[in-house]
């Protein structure tokens, strides 16, 4: 587990970001947001994010070319698809669970240039 990895949360919801955020940031892990697509890829900051936590609706909205603009701008970055419900009582806190763990396996994997890098140096 690496601090220094940016994780994005996108969701239209500033309630879910704030939600999000504080529960990843109590991780440890800095943490950006933004509240919609077309305004993160606008955005001219520098950081390159290793996980973007994106909710479904966008895909609904801006399309799902959204996806192929991510991975045009952001080549090693993994785009997790917010689960739905995560706001209900009844059933959010075991998919939150899940989230995190999913975030923190996305995490401590090596990119694929790393990997690469790694086998051609024993090879």
């Amino acid at each position: 587990m690496s601090p220094s990895k940016v994780i994005l949360v996108v969701h239209p919801d500033s309630h879910m970001r704030s939600h999000l955020r504080h529960l990843l940031q109590d991780q440890g892990r800095t943490v950006l947001t933004d509240h919609s697509c077309s305004d993160l890829l606008s955005d001219p900051r520098g950081d390159t994010p290793a996980v973007i936590l994106l909710d479904r609706s966008f895909l609904d909205q801006e399309g799902i070319d959204i996806l192929s603009l991510f991975r045009r701008r952001w080549n090693d970055t993994e785009v997790v698809l917010l689960p739905a419900g995560l706001e209900n009582p009844s059933t959010g806190r075991e998919s939150m669970i899940q989230l995190l763990r999913h975030v923190d396996r996305l995490l401590s994997m090596k990119s694929t240039k790393d990997l690469l890098a790694a086998s051609e140096g024993t090879g």
